[in-house]
């Protein structure tokens, strides 16, 4: 039987796992389990001996009458009027006939083909309909009787009946089910488990009603030609079940179908055309089902997993409801046990233990466990008894509710009396019950409340509610001391499903109500799964900077300190539980870092850094300072000794979540045996989704990481899922893996299922750093780990990752160095440089790639003793500038490239500020913290005050602790000062949790989107201006609260100006600007790393500054609604490609706009949902690494640069778009189904040629590209023309730059050269700061010649410069500085005859 998820109550009752200082109070009562002994339906297979689960069958009126046999491989029973077997009479379960009293179902028959069923319900008919066809002709075939709520009559006798219509009826099984998941369609929408939106273009998309019923109308004459459903992965997901799909439409003319997700890796298996149903015309309403034998439900259908087609319908089609229903192949009574005992094993897996909020008390958990092994011995059991199945069903159902009743918690509301203004489904003590069952409003109503009772006037400041599909766009948190007169506290809004945090000022009340005030768009009412009021205990925080005994690359300022929890940095004593304290009291302050001094810390247990919050150490980077260094402190810094369980299955030493991270740690376990190593988990997991939820599903960061001698090193997306969700629920988003070394046995890095681009830089794996840790660390002989490593080990292993960004990757002694393998939802693609992959068998193996193009590498080494790259995917593997030394095989492309690739350069690090701290939420400037909670407290000018006193004493830190700061005004940060929040690695807000430093900018809106209002924008100060030289700011965010594209984005001034040398913003996160980063022309050496968010308008701009740095940037615009700030009425993502991305930033965003700037390097940057990538112009300069675009707007560029400008770009990727336009050079251009054309040329004659252009296969160049055959003529040749393939003459320049159409032959035509006497030479000069290209010339012949130069500047024309004179030519190059270079002169006599002189230019800076 294929995966289905548990549908069934939340085992984990918190919806947030919220920690607070302090004890908490007492754990209160859970409600029973529910336990479901038929979750797939009831049903018997019928043969000599039948199997039945919660059906009796017989035949009637004479029981055991019944003919049995077998045909084509299936067992029946067949009806004997005769032998007094007139039917088959089903009794149903009377608790699965009490489900099908209130709820839809199916009878599902198999029968043999030719029969026509007859069902009956005592003296009732019901509807039979036709049977479905016999697919694969072997006599059997399923009719579907729909089941209305109430159909079945339980006093009936029989409850069912089954006969022929003429005759017998051979049945081989019987099905009920009640309908599993649904939903309703109209100008509102409610789901029950089914996601549905109208495609591809929801343009021609039709709302209303007929009488009481709701439909969604196809618009196929605006490409409005399908629905999308996707059924929830907890009801279906990867399914070897039938499926049933059932809609609801009018009898109005035309047809449709479906078409479904299959097995099969194709397009066409994931559009798998079902039979058309062609419909009426009398206008009724009917039902339409499919009985589908193949579908999976892996939402690979665009997203969904099926789409309602009506393409080649002579009508549009109104839909009023679908239904899809898993009908169970297989029966199975100990199915109830079965889950039950999975949801018990996910309760236990993800209880923690302990005194704090969502934990349990100590030895709970052992008490669980065994309890779960019990019941697992009888589903081990082949011969239990249905008796023996419904005693561990009662067993472990008490001990799970023992267990969850155990649950402390904070929640004041949980258990508390529930009341409400209208209910149409649920009812309002679900709200507070744990169970995350469902309240729904009245249907169609405006506004709605609902409140809870707390028993007694509490004090009250923060309230979290946990919506469904159906959540309020706007409400407010409502305070009563009498239950009548209610005082609003906060007004919030949320996004879309799931819980919304909303904090207050503390206040008082016995009454806490949400007002409900605005619906979601296309909903009918609200629902709500939680209603959670708290009182949050501050932390109060004593931040300041630490002394390193090992150099870092920033100020590290510490929030917290594990040796103030207890932690031993001996290594004596277990310092699990201290370590984890202080990680829990940093979610609790709202993040920031824990930092562990220089030591050896015992860790028995995993170690679990929540979101935003960082655990930090002392680094001793062995690349930089090996051991043995005589310049070097002792030691290895802060070294984590992992004494965890080993096993392949075993737990992680760290375990890191969203926008957090683990910086400056060694790893080392002192079990570990290098002859036969202990296998042991990953020492280093990043969830994503998989653990607690959304809050941890992006920017998991690993940074500045010692693996001394790890089994296993990094895992992303490889932990098992808290929730028992499907695949889907375990992805990530962002990965940043940054400065990693160290020995790995097994399993260097793995990464699956991520949708979204990670960046991984230097990574490096080598034996040699255990082999040289030396006697204190067990090193082995190098020899010994060489000869398992490589018979055992993998270096990196890449599965669905989505265009991640690749850089100086090192792997040796490996059986493979990197491995690219199938994920559980997409497939790898992604793009290196500078990867060196060596001493392998196989360096590069490539099992499985997206086969609509694949991945590159540039500038790199891969050694392989069977093969360097090995590819057997369908997808293709570029090289470039890549040193190959072993067999390439499958689809392998060797690029010629341009004659230098561009050498990526060494990591830009900040500059250090002083070791000085000015805590703005300290004296004298005493600026309120307030964390996940927006202030009216403007903090200008308190903020401006600690950064201009630490300018002052000549540098340092001015900190914002985790919270949310109101700047109604400008920041100007001074030389040498550095702005910090909270964040020590790159952050982003997200989904559930908004915590960190977060600047709340008002300043600077403008009134519309007009050509003055944006121009106004741009030149408008800045939210924070580094005004000095070294000025920084790092690791915080800004939101414009006011720029709700709801209700029209403006534009709004940049978040960050740098108008000095020097200057830097570094893991930045910018939720929704319009205008993000702005660097003037004095801002020379700047770097930008690791900014992340969505840039409606300006990304990185980029003046006359040269050798800036643009590093990691990433916009996209899903996070605009991925945000838990709750700001009432904000976009709601169903409306985010409307307002935001498809309403704004396709139509405005650039990337990175270099203006003027000169050696600029950007590098693994990327933009989903703007206009362009990079834009250069005005005579730019710019290198480009690991380059991204997707989703570009109408007429984008991934690059576009102007004639004067020059850029260069290794490894691009893009999905849409044009690639590229003006002089760009593309290293590995790379495009999702890339329209390319082949082109070649010959000499014909004394002469060479090449191409100048983009390839992208050997020969190859995209379609429409601008390509330029170049011809050289030899000494004493001169180049005369280029002819296609026709003989027709196309050019007669020798540099011949046209659009590539389609495949092109060209042919270079030579002939001898006349006598040229012409002398030139060629000089730069400087005219104020920018340079010029001056070209003399001087003709010693005897007869006119015409003279054109070709420069990288543009071309000139001399004119013709009669016998013994001389011509000159000043080109301005709108550059300060220019490289050495070449002038091309095209020289033609009277005659015609034409050759071609070369002179040399040396280099001048005119800065």
């Amino acid at each position: 039987m294929g995966s289905r998820a548990t549908a069934g109550r939340a085992v984990v009752a918190a919806v947030l796992a919220l920690t607070v200082t302090g004890l908490a109070p007492p754990a209160v009562a859970a409600p029973a389990v529910e336990v479901d002994r038929y979750p797939t339906g009831v049903g018997a297979d019928l043969s000599s001996v039948p199997r039945t689960h919660g059906i009796a069958v017989a035949t009637a009126p004479t029981a055991g009458a019944q003919v049995t046999g077998e045909e084509a491989g299936r067992e029946y029973w067949r009806t004997d009027a005769a032998a007094g077997a007139a039917l088959l009479a089903l009794d149903v379960a009377d608790e699965y006939l009490g489900r099908l009293a209130g709820t839809p179902g199916y009878l599902v028959v198999d029968h043999r083909v030719g029969e026509v069923l007859v069902a009956t319900s005592g003296a009732a008919g019901l509807d039979a309909g036709a049977a479905e066809a016999d697919g694969d002709g072997d006599g059997w075939t399923t009719t579907v009787v729909p089941l209305p709520a109430g159909t079945i009559d339980a006093a009936a006798d029989p409850e069912v009946g089954l006969a022929g219509e003429s005759g017998e009826l051979t049945v081989a099984s019987v099905r009920v089910v009640v309908q599993g998941t649904s939903v309703d369609l109209g100008p509102t929408v409610a789901e029950n488990g089914i996601a549905v939106r109208a495609g591809d273009d929801t343009a021609g998309l039709t709302t209303g009603s007929d009488g009481d019923r709701g439909y969604w109308q196809t618009g196929t004459a605006l490409g409005t030609n399908f629905v999308y459903a996707n059924v929830s992965d907890a009801y279906a997901r990867d399914t070897d079940d039938r499926v049933l799909v059932d809609a609801t439409v009018q009898e109005g003319g035309g047809s449709m179908f479906l078409q479904y997700d299959s097995p099969g890796g194709t397009i066409p298996d994931m559009f798998k055309p079902s039979a058309r149903h062609e419909l009426g015309g009398d206008g009724s309403w009917g039902s339409r089902s499919w009985l589908l034998e193949d579908a999976i439900l892996t939402n690979r259908s665009n997203g969904s997993d099926f789409r309602l087609s009506v393409e080649g319908s002579t009508e549009d089609v109104r839909i009023d409801r679908l239904a899809v229903t898993v009908v169970p192949r297989e029966i199975d009574p100990a199915v109830g046990l079965r889950e039950l005992v999975e949801q018990a094993d996910i309760a236990h897996y993800a209880a923690r233990e302990g005194e704090r909020d969502g934990q349990y008390p100590a030895g709970s958990r052992a008490a669980l466990r065994e309890a779960i092994e019990a019941a697992q011995a009888v589903l081990d059991d082949a011969d239990a008894t249905e008796a023996e199945i419904d005693a561990a069903i009662d067993a472990l159902q008490d001990a799970l509710e023992s267990f969850l009743a155990a649950e402390v918690t904070t929640d004041l509301a949980r258990g508390a009396a529930a009341t409400a203004s209208s209910t149409s489904s649920g009812e309002p003590g679900a709200v507070t019950d744990g169970t995350g069952s469902t309240w729904v409003s009245g249907r169609d109503e405006e506004t709605a409340w609902i409140q809870v009772d707390l028993g007694a006037e509490t004090v009250v400041d923060e309230v979290v509610a946990d919506w469904s599909a159906d959540f309020a766009h706007v409400y407010r948190v409502q305070v009563s001391d009498d239950g009548e007169e209610f005082r609003t506290v906060a007004t919030a809004g949320a996004l879309g499903g799931g819980p919304i945090r909303t904090r207050f000022e503390e206040t008082s009340g016995r009454y806490v109500r949400l007002a409900l005030d605005e619906r979601a768009s296309q909903r009918g009412a609200y629902g709500l799964r939680a209603f959670e009021v708290r009182d949050v205990t501050p932390v109060d925080l004593e931040s300041r900077i630490v002394a390193t005994v090992f150099p870092s690359d920033d100020v590290v300022v510490a929030d917290l300190d594990v040796t103030d929890f207890g932690a031993d940095p001996t290594g004596a004593a277990d310092s699990t539980a201290a370590i984890q304290e202080a990680l829990a009291t940093c979610r609790d302050a709202g993040g920031g870092t824990v930092w562990a001094p220089a030591g050896t810390y015992r860790v028995s247990d995993t170690l679990e850094v929540f979101a935003y919050c960082t655990l930090r150490g002392d680094h001793r980077d062995l690349d930089e300072q090996p051991l043995g260094d005589p310049d070097a402190p002792e030691g290895l810094g802060t070294v984590l000794e992992a004494h965890l369980p080993s096993g392949e299955d075993g737990p992680a030493l760290l375990r890191v979540g969203g926008s957090a991270g683990v910086v400056g740690l060694t790893a080392y376990y002192p079990e570990q045996d290098a002859a036969d190593p202990v296998p042991y988990g990953w020492t280093v997991e990043i969830p994503g989704l998989a653990w607690i939820g959304n809050e941890n599903y992006m920017l998991g960061t690993v940074e500045d990481v010692t693996l001394l001698n790890s089994y296993r090193g990094i895992g992303i997306s490889t932990t098992r899922n808290d929730r028992g969700e499907g695949p889907g629920a375990q992805g990530h988003e962002l990965a940043n893996v940054r400065n990693v070394s160290g020995t790995v046995l097994f399993e260097g890095a793995a990464g699956f299922n991520g949708a979204d681009v990670g960046v991984w830089e230097d990574v490096r794996f080598d034996n040699g750093y255990w082999a040289g840790a030396g006697e204190a660390y067990g090193a082995p002989d190098r020899e010994v780990l060489d000869a398992w490593t490589r018979a055992h080990g993998t270096g990196f292993v890449l599965a669905d990752l989505e265009w991640d960004q690749f850089t100086g990757l090192h792997a040796a002694d490996y059986a493979v160095g990197i491995k690219a393998v199938k994920g559980p939802r997409a497939s790898f693609t992604g793009v290196f440089v500078d990867a060196e992959i060596v001493d392998t068998d196989i360096a590069v193996l490539v099992e499985d790639s997206d086969a609509r193009w694949g991945s590159s590498f540039a500038s790199s080494v891969l050694e392989g003793s069977e093969a360097a790259v090995r590819n057997a995917s369908n997808g293709y593997v570029n090289l470039t500038d890549t040193e190959v030394d072993g067999a390439v095989e499958g689809t392998v492309r060797v690029l010629e490239g341009p004659d230098e690739v561009p050498a990526l350069t060494d990591t830009r690090i900040a500059p250090r500020p002083a070791g000085l701290l000015f805590d703005v939420t300290a004296s004298p400037y005493d600026v309120p913290r307030t964390p996940k909670e927006f202030s009216d407290f403007d903090a200008t000018a308190g903020i401006q005050a600690a950064l201009d006193d630490a300018g002052e004493a000549g540098g340092g830190v001015v900190y914002l602790p985790a919270g949310w700061y109101t700047v109604r005004g400008h920041l100007s940060v001074p030389a040498g000062v550095e702005l910090r929040g909270a964040s020590a690695v790159p952050n982003r807000t997200s989904l559930v949790e908004s915590s960190g430093t977060v600047l709340v900018a008002y300043e600077g809106r403008q009134d519309d989107t007009g050509e003055e209002s944006v121009e106004a924008a741009l030149d408008a100060p800045a939210v924070v201006t580094l005004a000095g030289e070294d000025a920084g700011v790092r690791g915080l965010r800004v939101l414009f609260p006011e720029n709700n594209p709801a209700e029209g984005a403006v534009p709004y001034p940049f978040a960050v100006r740098g108008d000095a040398p020097g200057v830097y913003v570094v893991n930045v996160g910018l939720d929704n600007a319009w205008n993000a980063v702005d660097l003037t022309e004095d801002a020379d050496g700047f770097l930008v790393r690791r900014v992340l968010g969505i840039f409606l308008s300006e990304g990185v701009r980029v003046g006359a500054a040269s050798d800036g740095v643009v590093d990691g940037v990433l916009s996209n615009g899903n996070v605009m609604t991925r945000n838990a700030y709750g700001l009432p009425g904000w976009v709601e993502e169903s409306n985010l490609f409307a307002q935001v991305i498809d309403g704004v930033s396709r139509q405005r965003e650039v990337l990175v706009r270099a203006v003027g700037s000169q050696d600029l390097e950007v590098r693994n940057t990327f933009a989903y949902g703007s206009h362009d990538g990079i834009v250069a112009g005005d005579g730019a300069t710019v290198t480009a690494f690991n380059l991204g675009t997707d989703n570009l707007g109408p007429g984008g560029y991934t690059v576009d640069a102007d004639e004067d400008s020059a850029v260069t770009v290794v490894n691009l990727m893009r999905y849409n778009g044009t690639t590229s336009r003006g002089p760009v050079v593309i290293v590995n251009p790379m495009a999702i189904n890339m329209a390319t054309a082949a082109l070649t040329a010959a000499p014909e004659g004394d002469g060479t040629v090449r191409i100048d252009g983009n390839e992208v296969a050997p020969g190859r160049y995209e379609t429409g590209s601008a390509v330029t055959a170049v011809a050289e003529a030899a000494p004493g040749a001169r180049f005369t023309e280029w002819r296609n393939g026709s003989g027709e003459a196309v050019s007669t320049d020798a540099a011949y730059a046209f659009a590539l159409g389609g495949d092109t032959a060209l042919v270079a035509v030579f002939a001898p050269a006349p006598e040229t006497l012409l002398e030139a030479v060629a000089v730069t000069r400087c005219s104020g700061r920018k340079a010029h290209l001056v070209v003399q010339l001087y003709n010693a012949g005897d007869e006119p010649l015409s003279v054109r130069a070709s420069t990288p500047f543009g071309q000139r024309r001399f004119g013709e410069v009669d016998p013994g004179d001389s011509a000159r030519r000043q080109i301005p190059t709108r550059l300060a500085r220019v490289a050495a270079g070449e002038v091309e002169l095209t020289v033609t006599g009277a005659d015609g005859a034409t050759g071609v002189v070369t002179v040399h230019y040396d280099a001048v800076n005119c800065r």
